[in-house]
């Protein structure tokens, strides 16, 4: 059976949708289950219903759940890059740093210029020890999304663990700027004025 040409499963990847954009996360899952039961031979539905439960649980931070379905989505397509992207994802959130890295390097393999590929690979390559190398694939990213909050804000927080505060006020600052409503810009600009004024009270008192 053909995904595309099936009135049933048009009808149910709808439905799903609808149910994720209300946050209803729990319908969601209930409706991608019974795509795997029902279509369990279509290798087609199998794999987009393992990749929607995956991104639901890492969302909901299942994250065993999440590993599991999204390698079951591997599995029926390897040369997805999103799908490692996401599994990547799921290993940097317990960092898992050498798994992260592994999977973020096949998704930029696959898509060199993906600066979301590339942020996770830079900050997961960071935490990991080699902040050089890390910072670099952050700075591609940036080049290639500008604008985006997210990698703005993690340039921030790498340069400001290496003290570098007037490079880490400058992308926070941006950040806050393009998303003024965006919780993690405006945080993490924050902990630049504490860091910076406690650190300016300690060398006071030497």
């Amino acid at each position: 059976m053909d995904i595309n040409t099936s009135p049933e499963l048009h009808a149910i990847w709808s439905e799903a949708k609808e149910h994720i954009e209300k946050g209803d996360y729990d319908k969601a899952v209930e409706i991608y289950k019974y795509v795997l039961i029902r279509y369990s031979d279509n290798d087609i539905a199998v794999e987009y219903a393992n990749a929607y439960l995956g991104d639901i649980f890492l969302t909901l931070r299942r994250l065993s759940l999440a590993e599991n379905h999204i390698k079951k989505a591997i599995d029926c397509k390897p040369d997805n890059p999103s799908y490692h992207y996401l599994l990547g994802f799921t290993y940097s959130i317990q960092r898992q740093w050498g798994k992260a890295i592994s999977e973020f390097e096949v998704a930029v393999a696959k898509e060199p210029d993906n600066g979301e590929y590339l942020r996770g690979l830079g900050w997961a390559i960071h935490c990991a020890g080699d902040k050089a190398k890390g910072l670099a694939y952050l700075h591609r990213a940036i080049d290639l999304m500008p604008t985006n909050v997210n990698i703005l804000t993690d340039l921030a927080v790498v340069y400001l663990s290496a003290l570098q505060f007037d490079k880490a006020r400058e992308y926070a600052e941006t950040a806050v700027r393009i998303d003024p409503k965006s919780n993690v810009a405006r945080e993490v600009l924050d902990q630049i004025d504490r860091f910076e004024a406690d650190l300016g009270r300690f060398r006071g008192r030497l």
